[in-house]
């Protein structure tokens, strides 16, 4: 029985033109209507069948037309020795891994704490300055009050003489 792309496709549940793909790039043998529409058998839907399994899998197209796909190559076993040699390698490596970000860490700390002790010394002078001014001017109020005093003269703000006339 020879079934045309378009049942294939419903079989499989793919597009017509993935089929025809398929044929094509695995070489797959098809007879071709007057048409030269493929015409597929049984065995040609069961290789198709299996080509979607594999890509399913994850296997790439170009190792299921070079039939390296899990079931034709063996698995590659290691033995115990080798494993930790391996192991004992990735784990030195960790380490060197987790001494360098740790080492960085510190110099991103240290270049941060060094910024903040100069904002608050820059801050501390400011403070200081503020502190002068505020004696300073603590200083000429009082002598002022004592000049005031002294010449028995109430002393009124500049303000209040302009409407005194």
């Amino acid at each position: 029985m020879l079934l045309k792309t378009k049942q294939v496709s419903d079989e499989l549940g793919v597009n017509p033109t993935t089929v025809q793909r398929w044929v094509k790039y695995f070489e797959l043998s098809c007879e071709k209507n007057e048409k030269g529409h493929f015409l597929f058998t049984n065995d040609t839907l069961e290789e198709l069948k299996s080509i979607k399994n594999d890509l399913r899998k994850g296997y790439s197209m170009e190792k299921i037309k070079g039939g390296t796909n899990e079931k034709s190559s063996p698995i590659k076993v290691i033995s115990q020795e080798s494993f930790e040699q391996r192991l004992d390698r990735f784990t030195v490596r960790l380490e060197q891994l987790e001494r360098q970000l740790e080492e960085k860490a510190n110099e991103v700390i240290t270049v941060q704490v060094l910024q903040h002790r100069s904002e608050l010394d820059e801050l501390v002078k400011k403070v200081t300055s503020l502190e002068e001014k505020l004696v300073e001017l603590e200083d000429h109020t009082s002598i002022q009050e004592a000049v005031g005093q002294s010449s028995g003269k109430v002393k009124r703000p500049w303000i209040m003489s302009l409407f005194s006339f």
